[in-house]
């Protein structure tokens, strides 16, 4: 059997959630059924390496942006030149991009995929996805909540928008990888009992507002207890300065890390007690799913289909949206949990995550959509 010849599109190999998840399925494909190949069309290289270890063939389309024409006319020459099976394409910019390229080559079907619960948010992106939700095949949702919003608010995509979830590809922490989270721990800990953290890129969405929010309602002696280091590139410049500016001279001085990005997020969760997600919207956050494999309880916003990695509190707290109040609760209902009931909680949302979430369901629900694809073409 030849392989399938799928080109997975994104605009960039940066630190992300959705960068992490094509990473993930692309490394775990079965080369026999797949020959994986990406394009990308910024510079941002934090995922090249593993790719590059998988041999899998990166494209970098010229341009300066999905708004650059160069990046569309080097996306069309490259499907008319290559012949794939399918292009796969992540996030709303290259899902565009695909369905304009794809007429210059022949058979090719396009996959898109959507992350998000906020296609309503512009009106410019919702036309536009009307305008061309027939051009693709199928779309492919991380999560219920997604593919809910996505056929209300583009009834065209009705029947054929598939529920894929993330996937986390697991292996026992080595020694090595154990010693480097104790050193992340021993860096950032102080003079604290517990180290939380957040995974995520600094902007509006992510709400380190409400974060700051919150813990300036968290009392005293509880919060010195507590350091909270913030992981992740400062995309939103003005919102983190301001963020940073309220931290000086405040209770929370000294209390409050941000580290910028790493690559080694694995140090970062074996460091970690626990890990808090403050987002506004989300689809199915990958940053949970990381959190709870590495048996972090975590504290988390109600938003996509976060509620059904939390669905009963046993290793986790869900609290609703943009409510600081509620979020500040939940803090404390962590700090002041004993050190031996946070471990079990861990282990627990660990069983759950590497049984429901594995990798290797990715991948088959992935190879479901592709054969229905090129079943129905």
């Amino acid at each position: 059997m030849t392989p399938l010849r799928v080109l997975y599109l994104i605009d960039s190999l940066g630190p992300g959630g959705a960068q992490r998840q094509l990473v993930t399925l692309v490394r775990s494909l079965d080369r026999k059924l797949v020959a994986p190949e990406v394009a990308v069309y910024h510079p941002l290289s934090h995922f090249r390496p593993e790719l590059d270890d998988a041999g899998v063939p990166v494209h970098v389309l010229q341009g300066f942006g999905g708004r650059d024409p160069r990046v569309l006319i080097g996306l069309a020459r490259l499907l008319a030149r290559e012949r794939y099976d399918i292009v796969h394409s992540y996030l709303r910019t290259p899902g565009t991009l695909a369905r304009l390229a794809a007429p210059f080559s022949k058979g090719t079907r396009v996959v898109v995929s959507e992350r998000n619960v906020d296609l309503g948010r512009s009106r410019v992106r919702l036309a536009l996805e009307r305008l061309l939700c027939r051009r693709a095949d199928a779309m492919i949702a991380n999560a219920d909540a997604i593919a809910r919003e996505a056929e209300r608010l583009v009834p065209a995509w009705s029947g054929r928008v598939h529920v894929v979830p993330n996937g986390v590809d697991w292996s026992e922490p080595t020694e090595v990888e154990r010693a480097s989270g104790d050193g992340f721990r021993a860096r950032h800990v102080g003079d604290a009992d517990v180290l939380l953290g957040v995974i995520g890129r600094v902007e509006h969405q992510k709400a380190p507002d409400l974060l700051m929010d919150a813990l300036e309602l968290v009392p005293d002696p509880l919060l010195r207890k507590l350091r909270v280091v913030w992981v992740g590139p400062r995309i939103d410049t003005e919102l983190a300065d301001s963020v940073e500016s309220r931290l000086a001279g405040s209770a929370l001085d000294g209390r409050v890390e941000f580290i910028g990005e790493t690559r080694d997020t694995r140090a970062v969760c074996l460091g970690l007690d626990g890990v808090l997600l403050c987002s506004r919207w989300e689809g199915l956050p990958n940053v949970v799913l990381e959190a709870l494999a590495h048996g972090c309880p975590v504290v988390a916003t109600d938003v996509g289909d976060t509620g059904k990695l939390l669905h009963d509190g046993s290793w986790g707290w869900l609290v609703p949206p943009d409510d600081a109040q509620s979020f500040a609760e939940a803090l404390c209902r962590l700090l002041v949990t004993p050190r031996e009931e946070l471990v079990a909680m861990g282990r627990a949302g660990s069983s759950f995550v590497l049984s429901e979430y594995s990798v290797k369901r990715l991948v088959e629900r992935t190879m479901i959509v592709y054969r229905h694809v090129l079943d129905h073409a």
